[in-house]
């Protein structure tokens, strides 16, 4: 779609903790999150695992603004994610 903002990171966690980044993610980047000022950054998480010992996470962010996507993609990375691709559709 032309009006929003995107991109795909990964991140390699443990099997057994998996499930709890992804939930922690999705809801960090929800309105109604853990957050009282919610971001404007939707993410959606998909597990693909690697071995009994660890998965890759893909997490997909979606905003209308640049600015707060941009934000969100370089905490991520800071905190060890890959930027796999990104399209800020600036204007």
């Amino acid at each position: 779609m032309k009006d929003f903002c995107e991109a795909l990171l990964s991140a390699r966690v443990s099997t057994d903790v998996e499930d709890v980044y992804k939930r922690a993610i999705e809801t960090e980047n929800y309105p109604n999150g853990l957050r009282e000022h919610w971001n404007g950054v939707y993410a959606y998480v998909d597990i693909m695992q690697e071995s009994n010992k660890e998965s890759t996470l893909m997490i997909q962010l979606l905003s209308h603004n640049p600015a707060s996507l941009k934000q969100v993609v370089e905490w991520y990375e800071r905190v060890g994610c890959e930027i796999l691709r990104v399209d800020y559709k600036e204007e």
